[in-house]
């Protein structure tokens, strides 16, 4: 990689937005990669801190959020870590659950960052779609061209879509072994776009600790930053355009041509740098996101074009008028029971 990316591009001048547990500043792998970020959990913390422990099960509370920001940016400094972008910079937010990672989104997408990692997948509990809140603040951070990455999930050919990966206009990324088969783990969903690494990955948490983990959430990484490399060498490119980019030059993976296990397949590096992508090559996520946004549209031209007919307008306003005429007699008539009430002399007693 050394030899052949890095001279390329090391993701410099572009900040990926890292909602997750925060990161270990301390590191000095991290230490030149990450930038004062923020959080959504109330603590007023600026995101350089891994506060994994503080909602994990006890024993449990690695720095997932720590190990997202080194496979994406660590510098190879301290034990020698490196990501993959390791001249990107990173800016972490503390949010421990999907109603944060709403809040997140729109708090990192107001920083202007170039790429939002959110190695997270939660399952619906639908047969389709995200909700509505998640889906408008991915919306929010789409309209300000910034790639969106998650994790399309852990939970196999079992699940619901997980959410955000199931949301329009994400790149989601599932996750394939050393040799480029798909991990049995990966959720299984028509909104996977393409692959990445994410068996046996070396991982480094808070405090320096090595370990070694599979999971979606490391394929995403990687996957984001490899955008982080290719909006460094591309920076005239759009978030729309990067993502043609990345999703053109993908390897398939069998079974032939997309699929719910890996997408369009495995993300290539070199070749999302370097190769020639036609302005009209696929582009299934932004083309989903299009026809999101075009239905918006509708709908809302729908609400503008059908207001309430004059006589249900009349109709409307004559009951309220009612109600609160009735209301207040109501309360003129308990004005009126607890002063007879008062004034009602007493019998003395014999």
């Amino acid at each position: 990689m050394q030899e052949k990316l890095w001279p390329l591009s090391r993701g410099g001048g572009v900040t990926v937005g890292v909602a997750d547990s925060g990161a270990d500043s301390r590191l000095p792998e991290l230490r030149t990669s990450l930038v004062p970020g923020g959080s959504v959990r109330g603590d007023g913390s600026d995101g350089l801190t891994d506060l994994h422990d503080t909602w994990a099960p006890p024993g449990k509370g690695w720095g997932h959020g720590t190990g997202m920001a080194a496979l994406i940016a660590a510098n190879g400094t301290g034990s020698g870590y490196l990501g993959i972008a390791p001249d990107a910079r990173i800016m972490p937010v503390a949010a421990a659950d999907l109603e944060q990672h709403v809040k997140a989104v729109r708090w990192l997408a107001d920083k202007n960052v170039k790429i939002i990692n959110l190695s997270i997948g939660d399952p619906s509990g639908r047969d389709t779609g995200c909700s509505m809140d998640l889906q408008e603040a991915i919306d929010y951070a789409l309209d300000k061209d910034i790639v969106v990455v998650a994790a399309s999930g852990n939970e196999g050919d079992k699940a619901f879509p997980s959410e955000p990966g199931s949301c329009y206009g994400v790149l989601t990324v599932a996750a394939v072994d050393p040799d480029i088969r798909p991990w049995k783990g990966s959720t299984r969903q028509p909104s996977v776009d393409v692959a990445a690494p994410g068996v046996s990955m070396e991982l480094i948490g808070k405090g320096g600790r090595i370990g070694s983990g599979s999971g979606t959430s490391s394929a995403t990484a990687l996957t984001s930053g490899v955008v982080a490399l290719v909006r460094a060498r591309h920076p005239r490119l759009s978030a729309r355009q990067v993502v043609q980019r990345i999703i053109a030059t993908a390897r398939d993976i069998e079974p032939a041509g997309r699929d719910p296990k890996t997408g369009n397949g495995l993300v290539l590096p070199y070749r999302a740098l370097t190769a020639q992508v036609s302005a009209n090559a696929p582009n299934p996520v932004y083309d989903e996101w299009d026809r999101h946004r075009a239905e918006q549209r509708r709908l809302a031209e729908q609400r503008r074009a059908k207001p309430l007919p004059a006589s249900e307008s009349d109709a409307v306003i004559e009951m309220r008028t009612l109600l609160i005429a009735a209301g207040a007699l109501a309360a003129l008539a308990l004005t009126i029971g607890i002063v007879v009430l008062v004034a009602k002399p007493r019998r003395r007693s014999q």
